[in-house]
């Protein structure tokens, strides 16, 4: 692996491939891709910015932002989205990626711990992240909240 491509913090200049990275992921589990670019950006690197990316250079991406959990008594550092090119894979390179997220979230915010969701039919990840030793929770459930829904809640008195 070369320097550039060793895992590290993204800045400004990085955003082609932040971009590229998490476009890839959405096609790989067919997900959409619905966050406009420029809102991305700010989010990443904007004057109160809400998230960090790291990259390793096109082979990889992953984007983080710290979680309060009461249950595990501090900040978890919420992983919301691990892609690496399908060419990389099983070369330990997520794990490289997650080990810097660690190292990162840990500095600036205190975290204790890594959180993050898996796709039930991603076999593969879900191997991965057991390996690492995370618990897959089958009784978490993520619920999501947008739209009409979210409009009519945020206008409730």
């Amino acid at each position: 692996m070369s320097g550039s491509d060793a895992p590290r913090l993204a800045a400004p200049e990085d955003f082609a491939n932040v971009l590229g990275g998490l476009r890839a992921l959405a096609d790989d589990l067919g997900d959409p891709f619905a966050m406009p670019e420029d809102a991305l950006h700010r989010a990443l690197f904007g004057p109160q910015p809400l998230a960090l990316a790291l990259v390793a250079g096109g082979q990889g991406v992953a984007l983080v932002q710290p979680q309060i959990s009461t249950s595990a008594g501090g900040v978890l550092a919420y992983v919301s989205d691990l892609w690496v090119a399908r060419r990389a894979r099983g070369s330990g390179l997520g794990r490289r990626l997650l080990a810097n997220v660690a190292r990162e979230s840990a500095t600036r915010w205190g975290a204790l711990g890594l959180r993050l969701a898996v796709h039930d039919s991603n076999t593969n990840a879900r191997a991965f992240y057991a390996r690492m030793g995370f618990v897959i929770h089958d009784h978490d459930r993520i619920a999501q909240l947008k739209g009409a829904e979210f409009a009519t809640l945020k206008a409730t008195p």
